[in-house]
C-alpha cells in the first residue's frame, strides 16, 4: 500500500498525447488517500519548505498569488499560515480541487500545465508549482507559462523531482531562460523532497523579468 499513488506514474509517458488523461486518472484515483500518503507514507516536505523559501523574498502579504498544480492544497495551507491572503489554484483533477476548497483558496480552476492555462497575461505577481515537475507530469515547457501568467517583477517558485532535474531537461532550460532574460534566478538548490522515500529535489525561486 505504501506506494501506492506513486506506482501509478510509471503508466505516465510525457510523450503520450493523451498523457494529461492518463495523470487526470491517477489523480482521481489517489484524491482521497494523497493527504495520508503525503504526510505518512512518502513524507512530502516541500510544500513547506517552498513556501519559506518564497518567504524570503515576497513580503507583502496581498500579494496576487496563483498556486499551480495546486492538488488537494497542501501549498494553500501554507500560504494561509504565513499569512498570505489572496491565492488561487489550478489543478489537472477536479477530485483534487473538491478538497482543496477548504484552504483558503480564492478561486479555483481546472487547467494543465502541458496546455495554455485559462489565465491572464501578468495576471498574478508569483506562481508557485510544487509537486508537479515530476516523473511523467509536466516537461520544462512549463516554465513558458509560469513566465506568461506572472508580472514582470513578480516571482515564480517551484520545485523539481531530481530523477527529472537533467532528465527532462530542467537543467538547461533553467540556464537557458537566465541567458535570455526571461528571469533572474535568486535561488535554486537541492533539498529533502520525500524524507520516507529517501528522494530530493531542487528548489527554485526565480525573478520574472
Amino acid at each position: 500500500m505504501a506506494r501506492d499513488g506513486l506506482k501509478n506514474y510509471e503508466k505516465l509517458d510525457l510523450n503520450d498525447a493523451k498523457n494529461d488523461n492518463s495523470l487526470t486518472k491517477v489523480y482521481r484515483d489517489w484524491a482521497k488517500k494523497y493527504d495520508y500518503d503525503n504526510d505518512y507514507v512518502l513524507g512530502t516536505v516541500s510544500q513547506s519548505k517552498s513556501v519559506n523559501l518564497l518567504s524570503t523574498r515576497l513580503k507583502n502579504k496581498t500579494a496576487k498569488i496563483i498556486d499551480v498544480g495546486c492538488g488537494t492544497g497542501l501549498v494553500g495551507e501554507k500560504l494561509k499560515a504565513k499569512d498570505f491572503i489572496y491565492f488561487d489554484g489550478i489543478d489537472i483533477s477536479k477530485d483534487m480541487l473538491s478538497i482543496a476548497k477548504s484552504r483558503g483558496y480564492r478561486n479555483l480552476f481546472l487547467g494543465s500545465l502541458n496546455k495554455k492555462l485559462p489565465l491572464l497575461d501578468n495576471a498574478y505577481d508569483t506562481a508557485m508549482c510544487v509537486g508537479v515537475f515530476t516523473h511523467g507530469h509536466v516537461s520544462s515547457d512549463g516554465f513558458n507559462e509560469l513566465c506568461r501568467i506572472v508580472k514582470p517583477g513578480g516571482y515564480v517558485c517551484f520545485t523539481i523531482n531530481e530523477g527529472v532535474f537533467e532528465k527532462y531537461g530542467f537543467k538547461e532550460m533553467i540556464t537557458e531562460f537566465q541567458l535570455n532574460k526571461a528571469w533572474e534566478v535568486i535561488s535554486l538548490y537541492k533539498d529533502d523532497y520525500m524524507t520516507l522515500e529517501n528522494v530530493k529535489g531542487y528548489y527554485c525561486l526565480a525573478l520574472v523579468q
